[in-house]
């Protein structure tokens, strides 16, 4: 594969070139003071950052519904988030002709929860420190910059290189300087090793969920739980004041708050093709409760039945809109 050699400054005068032409965006990271955080930048590219070793949130959630016309986007996110806008694009919720999605090597992210996050230090905190990576990261499908339409990647001499995957990353890579070549084989991040499935004690679930106070935020925060309208803020599932109490009548005692375990179990199920396992519901859980491990144990279970990874190409077609005889016959479970 052939690609461009870049160096400091080269990406950020690429993209100020693109953001020249006018009606022209750039969502990615800024870096400013003790904070690091989304952006999205127009007209100037003052305080951004290529990386981001501090996760908060899944960059994807500000792409849902997202149909933008005449705008042109380019997005420079973790791969995890890139994931999560393939996926988003192929439920119809975002509009990806006018947007370019380079993903960049990511060496780990440390909880913004975390006690004594460093700031300094980029992309070389997790390589050097890997321990303090979130359980999301430790257990990363795909860490490296090789989703969506181009790459950013780095190889293990610190050299950072721009690679197209589309005719659009073909687009984005025109915009750097430089003559293309031959692509260094040896990368920083490599390919991941298939990591252990968590497989689901329900003993243990309970035990975990007991601590939900239903506050929803890991719905919130999930960047492919996109519903408009989620069934959870209805009565039906999760009926509040009088409904609730004469539900009650009807029923007996209850648990309060009423329904955590259906809550989670057809949240599970909801999202169980398309996620990314970034780890953003457990980033957002007040409680500390491990979701990630539950989640991404039972998507990846699943993807894996149907030999899919989310957000892995466009051109892959979720699972649940396909259909192919006896393609489950010789599932194990």
């Amino acid at each position: 594969m052939v690609g461009k050699k870049v160096t400091n400054g080269q990406i950020e005068s690429a993209l100020n070139t693109f953001l020249a032409a006018g009606d022209c965006l750039v969502l990615g990271f800024e870096k400013d003071g003790t904070a690091m955080r989304h952006r999205v930048f127009k007209n100037t590219l003052e305080n951004m950052s290529v990386t981001n070793h501090i996760f908060a949130l899944n960059g994807g959630i500000y792409l849902r519904r997202l149909f933008s016309k005449g705008a042109k986007i380019i997005l420079l996110l973790r791969p995890c988030e890139i994931r999560s806008y393939v996926e988003l694009v192929k439920l119809s919720q975002i509009e990806a002709e006018n947007i370019i999605a380079v993903s960049v090597d990511c060496s780990g992210t440390i909880s913004s929860k975390a006690d004594d996050v460093p700031v300094d230090g980029g992309y070389d905190v997790l390589s050097q420190d890997p321990g303090r990576a979130r359980f999301a990261c430790a257990n990363c499908r795909e860490r490296r910059g090789v989703v969506g339409d181009a790459g950013i990647r780095r190889d293990v001499n610190g050299q950072y290189w721009v690679l197209p995957y589309t005719e659009k990353g073909g687009t984005f890579l025109a915009l750097i300087e430089g003559p293309e070549e031959e692509v260094s084989a040896h990368m920083a991040v490599p390919a991941a090793g298939k990591g252990a499935v968590f497989q689901v004690d329900m003993a243990e679930f309970a035990k975990d969920f007991s601590r939900c106070i239903m506050c929803m935020n890991c719905r919130d925060m999930c960047p492919v739980c996109y519903c408009v309208d989620c069934v959870f803020n209805g009565d039906d599932y999760l009926p509040k004041g009088d409904a609730l109490f004469n539900k009650i009548f009807r029923t007996g005692s209850t648990e309060m708050p009423r329904g955590r375990d259906l809550f989670h179990l057809i949240r599970m199920y909801h999202v169980s093709q398309t996620c990314v396992g970034c780890g953003a519901c457990e980033e957002a859980c007040p409680q500390g409760i491990p979701l990630t491990k539950y989640f991404k144990g039972v998507s990846e279970r699943l993807q894996g039945m149907f030999a899919y990874m989310s957000g892995r190409s466009p051109e892959e077609p979720l699972p649940f809109v396909t259909f192919l005889e006896d393609e489950l016959k010789d599932a194990a479970d």
